[in-house]
Order: structure tokens, then sequence, then C-alpha cells
């Protein structure tokens, strides 16, 4: 007697059109993720380096690609702002 379970017919449904995706490899299967973002500065203070911590990403599970969340954009771009204007107080 075989398992039932060789009978029973999956159900796969597409993803939605509007589902988040991977800027890489366009899988729809992410999965959210708190973890440092780094981010190099360029012009002036080219070659320094921010490390902003607990960023809200999606990692992908197929090639494993982090992108940050609308907040977590938003929290760079705060903390970025922040920091440029503290390596430029210390430039001065």
């Amino acid at each position: 007697m075989r398992n039932w379970f060789f009978w029973v017919k999956l159900k796969r449904r597409p993803p939605p059109p509007d589902a988040p995706r991977c800027e890489r490899c366009s899988a729809t299967g992410l999965k959210r993720k708190i973890a440092t973002y780094p981010v190099h500065l360029t012009d002036d203070l080219a070659g320094k380096r921010l490390d902003i911590y607990r960023v809200e990403l999606d990692k992908c599970r197929r090639c494993g690609h982090l992108m940050p969340t609308p907040e977590g954009k938003a929290k760079i771009k705060r903390c970025t702002k922040t920091g440029i204007k503290f390596f430029r107080n210390q430039l001065r």
C-alpha cells in the first residue's frame, strides 16, 4: 500500500503581481531580517564607511541578496544624513 501523500496533488499558485521581488534574481521568496547595513560615502568623504545597525532588510531565499525595506530605507537615509554631518564637523 502506498502512502496517501503521494496521491495528494499540490496546487501551486503563482505569486500575486504586486509581490515584492528580489532585485538580482526576481524571486518572490523573501524573508525579513534585521542586520547591519554598510553605506560607502562618496565625494569629499570618499573612503569612509558608515555601518548602520539594526536595519530591516528583505533577504532573498534563492540568492541571499539583502534589500532594505521601505522602513529600512528611511532609517538608512536618517542615519546617513547624521553620519555625514558628524564627519564634516570632525574634518573642520
